[in-house]
């Protein structure tokens, strides 16, 4: 899995890509947590290169999107594949994240 990282409008935007399985989960939550630990509630996820989700990957963006509406920011999602949407719909993901096209949406949401 790779992950870059970068501020744009004092909002963090973290690219993921290829996949999420257990070492990626771990790689996900560390990054994340990093984040959350410098005081950076404010969060998009760039999924366009992510080719695979599994089930602690969900559960780590659960985790995240609930500490970070709790510090009064969020965790925005931009550029899922339709097949992680179609995830994202038959797990009721999609009511409870925002999911954005593109990356200058997701950060506009906020």
């Amino acid at each position: 899995m790779n992950i870059n990282q970068r501020e744009e409008n004092g909002v963090v935007v973290i690219e993921l890509g290829g996949r999420v399985d257990t070492a990626g989960a771990i790689e996900l939550e560390r990054a994340l947590q990093a984040e959350h630990q410098g005081g950076h509630y404010r969060l998009v996820l760039d999924m366009r290169e992510l080719t695979y989700l599994n089930s602690a990957g969900l559960r780590i963006l659960a985790d995240f999107l609930t500490i970070s509406r709790a510090n009064e920011g969020d965790l925005h999602l931009a550029g899922l594949s339709d097949k992680i949407g179609r995830v994202f719909e038959i797990i009721g993901f999609d009511n409870f994240f925002d999911i954005y096209e593109d990356i200058p949406a997701a950060i506009e949401g906020f």
